[in-house]
C-alpha cells in the first residue's frame, strides 16, 4: 500500500479518536498535566473501565502516552501544546486540530 494511502489512515484513525464526548473531556483535562485513569474518571464523571477503553483506543491512536508509577498508569497527551484558551494537537504527518478549552 502506498505511503500517502498509510497516512491518510492513520490519520482518519487519529481524527476519530478525538471525536467523541467523553476523549475531548479527558484531552481537555490532560491539556493540564498528566493524569492516572482513577483520576479521569472522578473527573469526568465515569467509571474506570470506561476511561480505561478511551484511553486504549487514545493510545493505539498515538493521542496519549502511558508510563507506569508504582501500581497506576500516568497518561500524557502526544504532540499537544496549550495556549491560553485552545489545545493544539498534532499528529506525526502535519495534521493538527485545535480544541477550545473554555
Amino acid at each position: 500500500m502506498p505511503k500517502v494511502a498509510d497516512d491518510t489512515k492513520n490519520q482518519a484513525a487519529w481524527i476519530a479518536a478525538i471525536g467523541e464526548p467523553t476523549r475531548l473531556m479527558v484531552l481537555r483535562i490532560l491539556a493540564t498535566g498528566e493524569k492516572t485513569v482513577t483520576e479521569l474518571a472522578k473527573m469526568c464523571r465515569v467509571e474506570i473501565v470506561n476511561i480505561s477503553h478511551h484511553l486504549n483506543l487514545m493510545k493505539a491512536a498515538g493521542l496519549v502516552t502511558a508510563e507506569r508509577d508504582g501500581r497506576f498508569m500516568r497518561y500524557n497527551l502526544v504532540g499537544a501544546k496549550a495556549t491560553g484558551t485552545a489545545l493544539e494537537l498534532a499528529h506525526g504527518t502535519g495534521v493538527r486540530v485545535f480544541i477550545p478549552l473554555v
